[in-house]
C-alpha cells in the first residue's frame, strides 16, 4: 500500500521515485533515524542504512546509486556523526561494502578524514575489502594521512589490505592488490616485517603490489 510506505521501506525496496516522493513531503526525513534489526535495537541515518540493507542483501544492488542521490539531493547530512567512535555514512559505506554508495558521497563532498568506532577511516575498510575504485577517490585528498594506525590494531590502511587479501572478509570486493599498489604509489610506508612474511612472499601479485618484485 502507498500509504504504508516509509524512507525505511522505500531504501529495502530499493523504489527511489517513492523515497523522493517522501522526502519533498517532509525534508526532515533525509536525516531521521531509522531504527532496525532485531527488536528494533540498530539506529542508522538513512545514507548509512543504504549500505545496511545491501550488506544484509534486502537491498538489490544496482540500486543504492539512486537511492543515494536521492537522500543527498533531499539535503541528507553525508558527514553525519553522531558522536565519537561513531561511523559516517562514508565510512558505513566502506565498510559494508557499498562502494558505488561511497563513491556517491565522495562526489557529494563527504569528508574523508572522519575516524570511526576503531580509530579507523574510511581507506582503512577499502583497504580491507579491496575497494580499489573507492580507495582511488580517498587517497587524491591530500589531507588523508595513508599511514595512520588504527586504535585496536595498530595497523595503517596498507596492513589493512594486506589482512584483507591474505583473510577474505565478508563483502569482499577482491581487489586488495590493487588498494595496495594504489596506496605505495600514493606514498603509503612498506613494513619491513610484511616483506619477511613467507605467506606474502608466497603471494607475488600482492608482493608486486607492494613494490617487492
Amino acid at each position: 500500500m502507498a500509504d504504508a510506505m516509509t524512507v525505511k521501506t522505500a531504501i529495502e525496496t530499493g523504489d527511489a521515485e517513492a523515497l523522493q516522493r517522501l522526502l519533498a513531503e517532509d525534508a526532515s526525513r533525509a536525516n531521521t533515524l531509522i531504527r532496525w534489526g532485531k527488536n528494533d535495537g540498530n539506529l542508522a541515518h538513512p545514507l548509512h542504512y543504504v549500505s545496511d540493507m545491501l550488506f544484509e542483501g534486502i537491498l538489490k544492488k544496482g540500486r543504492e546509486l539512486a537511492l543515494m542521490e536521492s537522500l543527498i539531493e533531499g539535503g541528507a547530512d553525508v558527514d553525519f556523526q553522531p558522536g565519537l567512535k561513531t561511523d559516517t555514512p562514508l565510512i558505513g559505506a566502506a565498510s559494508l561494502g557499498a562502494e558505488e554508495a561511497g563513491l556517491a558521497l565522495l562526489r557529494a563532498g563527504a569528508r574523508r578524514e572522519p575516524t570511526g568506532i576503531f580509530g579507523e577511516t574510511a581507506l582503512h575498510w577499502a583497504a580491507l575489502l579491496g575497494e580499489d575504485r573507492l580507495a582511488a577517490g580517498l587517497i587524491e585528498s591530500s589531507n588523508l594521512d595513508l599511514n595512520l594506525k588504527d586504535e585496536k590494531y595498530g595497523s595503517p590502511p596498507l596492513g589493512w589490505a594486506i589482512h584483507g587479501r591474505q583473510n577474505p572478509p565478508r563483502g569482499n570486493q577482491g581487489r586488495q592488490c590493487e588498494v595496495a599498489a594504489l596506496l605505495v604509489a600514493a606514498g603509503a610506508g612498506v613494513d619491513p616485517l610484511w616483506i619477511e612474511s613467507e605467506q606474502i612472499r608466497a603471494d607475488l601479485p600482492l608482493l608486486d603490489a607492494l613494490g617487492e618484485q
